[in-house]
């Protein structure tokens, strides 16, 4: 049976759609509000690196989908999420965690600020530090866990 040229030029596209659905698919950010901030960034044994901005942050405007490509980046890695925080509506969030500026970056492990990113700001940097920071948040959780025992 052979496919009639309309049939191909029809599957030629659906097959190009799907393609391209699949490669703008939002990446894995979470975004994180008052209702969430505090159960979420207290998930046990789970590291959360957060970016705090405003809209009308001309800096947080020139990160343009860097955040998005670290959440991509990041998909598939256990225990750790990648979140954000809109401070221009959760103003109590930033508060709390004493935002005064913007953007800003911080890890959570186990509900506690554990660090802060000031490096450069590119995926592979910020994918090495949260990497790393939630290995050490991780190891110290578990030695504090050992101790009580």
């Amino acid at each position: 049976m052979k496919a009639s040229p309309r049939s191909l030029t029809l599957l030629s596209f659906l097959l190009l759609l799907l393609l391209r659905l699949s490669i703008h698919t939002r990446a894995e950010v979470i975004t994180l509000t008052v209702d969430t901030f505090s159960d979420k960034v207290k998930e046990k044994d789970t590291a959360w690196f957060v970016k705090f901005c405003v809209p009308w942050c001309k800096h947080c405007k020139n990160l343009g989908t860097l955040w998005e490509d670290l959440g991509r980046v990041m998909e598939g890695e256990d225990e750790i999420e990648i979140g954000e925080v809109d401070c221009a509506v959760s103003k109590p969030v930033c508060t709390k965690v004493d935002i005064h500026s913007y953007p800003k970056f911080k890890v959570f492990y186990d509900g506690e600020e554990v660090a802060k990113y000031q490096g450069p700001r590119d995926v592979e940097s910020l994918k090495n530090f949260v990497l790393e920071e939630a290995e050490k948040a991780a190891a110290k959780a578990h030695l504090g866990i050992d101790k009580e025992l």
